[in-house]
């Protein structure tokens, strides 16, 4: 039990930081997703995942990218909303309600798209494989997301 929570913990721990990584909106390096993208394929190769798992993993990840391009484009416009409702002089307080829930919930579905992507993602892999593909994408995110100081 105590092991099931860990290993949980551990990828929501990745998830939550691939959103923090995630740059603002209307900055989407798609560079960053291309070259996430080859690193993934490449993480597959080496763990050695049966071709038709490697296939169906794909097929995953390319079914999220297609849903997030309209989570992202719905999160876009309700910050865009949310901007504008407070750019004014005196704001309404019930429609800046109504948007912060709006922003409140496309940030929601996109943690939880990356949170879905994930969860399928590992139902493909061994224990092994999880935890090896896990630390590659750690590895991944350091290398390529944080900032160096």
């Amino acid at each position: 039990m105590k092991g099931k929570l860990i290993f949980k913990l551990g990828a929501l721990s990745t998830i939550l930081s691939f959103l923090l990584v995630i740059p603002a909106l209307g900055q989407v390096n798609q560079n960053l997703g291309e070259k996430l993208c080859a690193f993934k394929a490449q993480t597959l190769k080496e763990l050695k995942i049966d071709p038709a798992k490697e296939k169906a993993l794909l097929a995953v990840e390319e079914k999220c990218v297609v849903a997030r391009e309209k989570i992202i484009a719905d999160l876009k416009k309700s910050k865009e909303d949310l901007q504008a409702a407070l750019a004014v002089a005196s704001p309404d307080e019930a429609k800046i309600k109504g948007l912060v829930t709006a922003f409140n919930a496309a940030q929601s579905a996109l943690f939880n798209s990356f949170k879905n992507e994930l969860d399928e993602e590992m139902a493909q892999m061994s224990p092994v494989q999880q935890g090896k593909y896990l630390m590659a994408m750690e590895r991944w995110r350091q290398d390529m997301c944080l900032p160096v100081h």
